[in-house]
């Protein structure tokens, strides 16, 4: 099990680097296969890129369709990327900041545990005469760190 202070780092590692490819996700409007893409820029035809392939024509075209409908494997575009000589960068980009992403989640689930303390406190006819925002900022900072931040029921 890792630390807080090893997830804190983690976190800032992974943070960095998808904030660092966020940017690029722009620039890819319009673009719906690399590999043909690519293959343009460079002046290559079809023909050309499936014999450096070792493939038939047909099967590079099927390969490209294949790209544009998701349908196509990673090892797959690997080899493409390579007789196109270029590197295939696979990545998850998230769409809001980590750090964002990771409050919200630890926000969502120090609000249903501060909700249901207080059912409990109310049925035993107690009061929490701590202030409610100082109580959910520590406990937002206590689930930002727990094992079970991505649990559906705890």
């Amino acid at each position: 099990m890792k630390s807080p202070q090893d997830i804190k780092k983690i976190r800032k590692q992974v943070s960095r680097k998808s904030e660092e490819i966020r940017g690029f996700k722009s620039a890819l409007t319009g673009i719906t296969s690399w590999s043909k893409y690519m293959r343009q820029g460079l002046g290559m035809s079809l023909s050309q890129m499936a014999r450096r392939l070792g493939v038939a024509q047909s099967t590079m075209s099927e390969s490209e369709k294949q790209e544009i409908e998701g349908r196509i494997t990673l090892n797959k575009l690997r080899k493409m990327a390579e007789v196109l000589d270029c590197d295939l960068v696979y990545a998850f980009v998230p769409k809001e900041k980590l750090e964002d992403l990771v409050l919200i989640q630890a926000r969502k689930k120090a609000l249903k545990s501060m909700s249901l303390a207080e059912t409990h406190m109310d049925l035993e006819d107690q009061r929490v005469l701590i202030d409610k925002e100082e109580r959910l900022k520590d406990i937002v900072e206590e689930k930002m760190y727990s094992k079970y931040l991505w649990d559906e029921d705890e």
